[in-house]
């Protein structure tokens, strides 16, 4: 029998996170699916005609953009024909935040953790709208190249912090995000595994 509340949440932790790993993935199109509508949104506002679409084929992203090949080989806008440049992307390398998110609030007991599930996973669709927002605009900025960057006169330095948005996006963000959304819902959990804390969290 484990007593000690902090050994009795990780194991619960390492419990949950495979199932809900499993459910994020069987289930990645629906889930998916409104963080790729509001990044579309996006593209269309901050963006202009750099992009016709964006879609879901199971769990891959579709990015079809407004740049193709013409006849010597020279990337254009809008492609000639029907021959534009289109890309697959695989959102789950960024967005595995979410079963991380469920796991960790799942394992602490109480009857509202529901209710907490419900707005961590609100709080989580801002971080993995910037993380795919970035991914797209990272593919256009350097696999389409100077075709888009003159189009949307990219200068260097701002194609520099495109590129540090989408390493931060994918690496840091999926991490950091659920450890902080989940302290933020669950003060009183954290006191109780550690009273030293309250008077931080208290503020």
């Amino acid at each position: 029998m484990i007593h000690h509340p902090l050994h009795r949440f990780m194991l619960r932790v390492v419990l949950f996170f495979p199932l809900a790993f499993f459910v994020w993935y069987v289930s990645a199109r629906w889930h998916l699916a409104p963080v790729t509508w509001l990044t579309g949104v996006l593209l269309d506002v901050f963006f202009p005609e750099s992009v016709l679409w964006l879609k879901l084929e199971g769990h891959y992203l579709i990015l079809a953009s407004n740049f193709g090949h013409d006849a010597v080989g020279n990337i254009v806008s809008p492609p000639p024909a029907e021959d534009l440049l289109g890309f697959h992307l695989n959102p789950l390398i960024y967005g595995y935040s979410l079963p991380l998110l469920a796991a960790l609030i799942l394992a602490v007991s109480g009857q509202d953790k529901w209710l907490k599930l419900l707005a961590g996973l609100c709080l989580l669709l801002p971080v993995e709208v910037f993380s795919m927002f970035f991914s797209v605009l990272k593919t256009l900025t350097f696999d389409v190249g100077a075709a888009f960057q003159q189009q949307q006169s990219i200068t260097t330095w701002q194609a520099d912090i495109i590129a540090m948005a989408y390493q931060s996006g994918t690496l840091l963000l999926p991490m950091i995000a659920p450890l902080i959304i989940w302290m933020a819902l669950n003060r009183d959990f954290i006191v109780q595994l550690a009273p030293r804390l309250q008077p931080v969290l208290a503020k």
